[in-house]
């Protein structure tokens, strides 16, 4: 391809989340990772459960198997974190473990973290969810603006975000105004919003408010191995080489069939995107 490049590709521990933290580092170390989004889970490094020291131990582990943290996501679809809550404590909880993860993130040399603008219930009024979030996220990027860090918004369904498509994180990048808030594209969550990658492009601004991509294979959604699923994975990258997208292109694999196989499936997804990258 003409811009994307093989660089630009970030392993992650996402497949890895019932192994130890030792044994995701030396697979990706073994596979030739060099890019890391560090998935923030329990038994690796759960936020709730580290600290400042957990996170220079931490830090070290990654630098001597060669990876450098390139994005910092805490788990935050299992676990209970909502910043749009509307229970005042639960949204409170909420915003500490981000607060929190950005500590850390600056703490890593991470210059992002990517986070979920939060949710209310199904029976709720939309404009009720909307407004805690940009009241959540606007207090978060204050934060980050500090900290020098930048925020990803991705889509996912309702039921864990109100950002149920690209349009709706434009519209919040804007409401908000701080240039610490960017979006971002899931290739295997776009189904969920009935767009293709290209409606995703031009509804983020042409692509220059996309500061992180998840890669993943879909049926059409579900985050399995590239080039297992039924996704126009090439057409997806060609289109973000048609943008000129600069940024990291973050194989998030993460589906319970490879509990046991987490290596096979990272392995197979980083050397397929990297095929896609040099032949195309």
């Amino acid at each position: 391809m003409k811009n994307l490049k093989t660089e630009q590709i970030a392993v992650s521990n996402f497949p890895y989340y019932k192994y130890s933290m030792e044994y995701a580092l030396d697979s990706l170390e073994r596979m030739g990772g060099k890019n890391l989004e560090l998935y923030a889970c329990d038994p690796h490094f759960h936020v709730d459960d580290s600290n400042l020291a957990d996170v220079k131990a931490v830090k070290k582990k990654i630098a001597d198997h060669g990876l450098k943290v390139v994005c910092f996501t805490p788990e935050q679809c299992n676990y209970p974190v909502n910043i749009a809550a509307k229970n005042p404590r639960a949204k409170k909880r909420s915003l500490e473990v981000y607060v929190k993860s950005m500590q850390f993130a600056a703490e890593l040399d991470c210059p992002l973290c990517q986070f979920l603008s939060g949710f209310g219930c199904l029976d709720e009024k939309d404009e009720s969810i909307w407004q805690r979030s940009v009241e959540s996220m606007a207090y978060l990027a204050e934060i980050a603006e500090g900290y020098g860090l930048e925020i990803a918004l991705e889509t996912s369904p309702k039921a864990y975000t109100c950002l149920t498509d690209s349009a709706k994180i434009t519209q919040m990048i804007e409401e908000i105004g701080s240039p610490a808030i960017k979006g971002m594209i899931d290739t295997a969550v776009l189904g969920y919003s009935n767009e293709t990658i290209r409606d995703a492009i031009e509804r983020l601004k042409n692509g220059s408010l996309i500061r992180h991509v998840h890669v993943g294979d879909g049926i059409p959604n579900g985050h399995y191995i590239l080039g297992e699923g039924k996704l126009d994975l090439t057409g997806m990258m060609k289109a973000l080489d048609e943008i000129g997208y600069s940024h990291a292109l973050s194989l998030e694999i993460l589906n319970p069939l490879y509990v046991s196989s987490a290596e096979h499936a990272m392995k197979t997804s980083f050397e397929w995107l990297k095929r896609c990258i040099e032949e195309n």
